[in-house]
């Protein structure tokens, strides 16, 4: 299958026939090598009318199994069995990911993060450039939208849906996003509270109307199964709840909000040793990590400030004061018993952490 390559601003304007679907690369820019920049965009246009919808991944480079996820999903998708039409993004920082970096190093004077900048400008550093194109052009016309994340270089995050709550969300698109958060069928549901906030793709779509919400699970810098599996069936539920797909999401035995979330530091630098894994749950004053000094004697204990669900451990050990250990998420929804007797779903019986007991 041949790519059509468009230039930013154009892509809004090209037609897909219905039942057919193509490749089409958006060009942004160029890297210091002169070597052309663009955004990969599969469009799968169904048979059978239907809205039209964003998957994107991608936006910070260092997460390769929301990009493989996105790949596959349209990949495999075929026009026949769509309604409406499907906009997928593998990989919606392309600048970032050919530095294999969480942002565009070469940003200046500042380095820009495409997940939470205010808004695009086609005149502006890359990073602008290339939220202009995502959100002005590339999903100028979608109805919902789906941004999909790993996590960051050094850690691995369990699986979860996030619905940002900025106070810019309109009522009716803010109840439509609460729907899809649940509708992905994921066990925990972030009820994520960030005045102000708003920003990339996510941010803008729900400020124009278009309820879009974020799925994350995975490791950093890596894309492996059950990772990439995960992803594929919450961006699975995301296309049969809003439509596209026939089907009925696939659902969890127990699904749970969580919203204040305490981010366990240390305040000894050292080498870290994890005791827990995310998707544990944990009792207040719990020791979640120890840090070991270079003799290998026990510095310091790291305990959780309350009952809650580890969600992010990092798997690097070297830590500094400061360093980010791992991330706990308070809920009021289940108990230890209640969440450790859980059915697990199947993949996510597969998530293994290194070094850590099965």
């Amino acid at each position: 299958m041949s790519t059509r390559a468009v230039k930013a601003g154009q892509f809004k304007d090209i037609a897909v026939p219905a039942g057919t679907k193509e490749k089409v690369a958006v060009y942004v820019g160029e890297l210091a090598t002169g070597t052309p920049l663009e955004i990969p965009v599969w469009v799968i246009a169904g048979r059978r009318p239907g809205p039209t919808v964003y998957v994107g991944s991608g936006v910070h480079g260092e997460e390769p199994a929301g990009m493989a996820a996105v790949a596959n999903v349209a990949r495999r998708l075929d026009p026949r069995d769509v309604r409406g039409t499907v906009v997928a993004v593998p990989i919606a920082n392309p600048a970032a990911w050919a530095f294999r970096s969480r942002h565009f190093p070469l940003d200046a004077p500042n380095v820009g993060d495409v997940a939470s900048l205010p808004k695009g400008d086609p005149g502006g550093i890359m990073s602008e450039r290339i939220v202009a194109a995502l959100v002005d052009d590339i999903t100028a016309r979608v109805e919902y939208g789906l941004d999909v994340h790993a996590t960051h270089l050094d850690s691995v995050n369990y699986p979860r849906t996030m619905v940002t709550i900025t106070g810019a969300e309109p009522e009716d698109v803010q109840r439509q996003r609460m729907a899809l958060g649940k509708a992905v069928g994921y066990e925990i549901i972030h009820l994520w509270k960030r005045p102000g906030h708003g920003g990339g793709v996510t941010g803008q779509l729900n400020r124009r109307g278009v309820p879009t919400i974020a799925i994350e699970a995975g490791e950093g810098w890596r894309a492996l199964n059950p990772w990439v599996a995960i992803l594929e069936r919450g961006i699975d539920n995301f296309l049969k709840y809003t439509g596209v797909l026939e089907g009925e999401p696939l659902m969890p035995p127990v699904q749970v909000e969580v919203t204040a979330r305490y981010e366990v530091t240390a305040n000894r630098g050292g080498m870290s040793f994890l005791k827990v894994r995310p998707g544990d749950f944990v009792r207040e004053g719990q020791v979640v990590a120890e840090i070991r000094d270079m003799f290998g004697e026990t510095v310091e204990e790291l305990r959780s400030p309350w009952d809650g669900i580890i969600i992010r451990c990092s798997l690097l050990p070297t830590v500094a004061t400061g360093a980010r250990v791992c991330n706990v998420y308070q809920t009021d929804q289940t108990d230890l018993d209640r969440w450790t007797q859980r059915q697990l779903p199947a993949l996510e019986a597969q998530i293994r952490v290194p070094g850590l007991p099965a």
